[in-house]
């Protein structure tokens, strides 16, 4: 066991979070996570209906009793009522909100007595998340998949901690031991990672997407607001198909749907394996580097 405030709070292993990726995180995948000593977290919007989202949580809760987490995005989302509702009801232990105030949803949450997380990029943001009385932040820095910041997270995470009294999560090029070693001395309660898990036997992806996640590297990732109106990290080779396809057809094709997000982390992806073992992976590494840090001298 690793112990911080993020597995005292909700009864976990290890400060090792399964980042919830939108159109890949799915019900295979958070179980292993969380079986495995993490927390296991996946979007409410990847299933088609608030129906479908249902079964998925009733799915999980099935499999494991072990805490997993739901994304709920609170702008321009018409499910989030709905999909807000079978959180609640079904009692799922955290619900992580992106874009938006969560301020309403936290005290219902609350209610319910569940935990409420939120994503931030910067610290005006995370202030108002803090006065939703939200119960921990995700510091989403640069390097991130999807949508990120534009700060590193040697900055960011420790910036949000000179501000607030409660856990800061790291997210961003999170893909190893070491790296997550590295964001707990910097004072986070845990380890936001994602792209790792896309290399996954679980991850319901094009095979074609995994391996890229192994071949590739940073300089291989662009940030660009191309797809979704929003600044998000891509891999370069679909971003470009994406936009011969949009000129093509004169029109912007399908968001997201065959545009594969990663984020600087798979600059350290050599293989494919199953979540739980990529959980046990980075523990071994992260042990690994603790014992590693050269000692201080006099």
């Amino acid at each position: 066991m690793i112990e911080t405030s993020l597995t005292r709070m909700l009864g976990i292993r290890y400060p090792l979070v399964g980042a919830p990726m939108f159109l890949v995180s799915n019900v295979e995948m958070v179980v292993a996570i969380s079986e495995a000593g993490g927390l296991g977290a996946m979007p409410s919007l990847n299933f088609r209906t608030t129906e479908a989202f249902r079964e998925a949580v009733e799915a999980i809760q099935a499999r494991t009793s072990a805490p997993f987490a739901v994304n709920l995005i609170l702008l321009g989302n018409d499910r989030l009522e709905a999909d807000l509702a079978v959180c609640l009801e079904r009692r799922v232990p955290v619900v992580v909100t992106s874009l938006g105030d969560p301020t309403e949803l936290t005290a219902r949450a609350h209610d319910a007595g569940l935990r409420v997380f939120s994503d931030v990029t910067t610290l005006r943001h995370a202030r108002k998340c803090i006065q939703a009385g939200v119960d921990a932040l995700v510091a989403v820095a640069s390097g991130a998949g999807g949508h990120a910041g534009t700060v590193s997270p040697l900055v960011l995470v420790p910036q949000l901690l000179q501000h607030v009294q409660i856990p800061v999560l790291a997210a961003g090029g999170i893909a190893t031991g070491a790296q997550m070693a590295a964001v707990l001395a910097l004072g986070a309660a845990g380890a936001y990672v994602g792209t790792r898990f896309i290399a996954s036997t679980e991850a319901p992806v094009p095979e074609a997407y995994r391996q890229a996640l192994v071949d590739l590297g940073p300089e291989d990732i662009e940030y660009s607001a191309d797809v979704t109106g929003h600044p998000a990290n891509f891999l370069r080779p679909s971003l470009e198909n994406f936009r011969a396809r949009r000129e093509e057809a004169g029109k912007r094709p399908g968001a997201w749907r065959d545009v594969w997000s990663a984020g600087h982390g798979l600059g350290l992806i050599h293989d494919i394996r199953p979540c739980a073992r990529i959980v046990e992976q980075i523990v071994q590494e992260y042990e690994h580097a603790r014992l590693g840090l050269p000692p201080a001298r006099a």
